[in-house]
């Protein structure tokens, strides 16, 4: 299977997570978050590497990189680098992979008032459509490249 369609393929992956998803807290619903997340990055790493191979991107380590350092080496030296690099900003999708990942690693203190950040389905969904935003630009401008 190819890059490009891995990056479909988790994508769908990840909105069948979504899909059923009800944060009620369970183990399986924990278990299924945990799977949303992992299957984003799956398909931002299919997708770098999907770019870096049609564009002829050559870098002697890149395939060893996690997804975030495949992205970061991608907006320093590739044509769509003002898309990318305006993805690692603080509204951006590796931001908000990072925050929603941090939500699933913290316990949410009921002892103090205002509590730490909870993960709700909105916050899931809006990662979901930024990324497929992401995807739609990049693959729009490559084509017109």
């Amino acid at each position: 299977m190819d890059s490009k369609e891995l990056v479909n393929l988790y994508l769908d992956i990840s909105e069948g997570l979504l899909s059923k998803l009800s944060l009620n807290n369970s183990s399986e619903d924990d278990f299924d978050k945990y799977l949303f997340i992992l299957s984003v990055e799956q398909s931002l790493d299919s997708l770098a590497i999907s770019i870096a191979s049609n564009s002829e991107f050559e870098h002697s380590q890149f395939s060893s990189y996690d997804y975030k350092n495949k992205w970061k080496e991608l907006s320093s030296n590739h044509s769509t680098k003002n898309i990318i690099k305006k993805e690692f900003d603080a509204d951006g999708i590796f931001n908000m992979l990072a925050l929603i990942k941090k939500a699933l690693h913290e316990p949410i203190n009921d002892s103090i008032i205002v509590s730490n950040e909870t993960l709700n389905l909105k916050k899931l969904n809006l990662l979901l459509d930024r990324y497929k935003e992401f995807i739609i630009m990049l693959r729009k401008t490559l084509e017109e490249c």
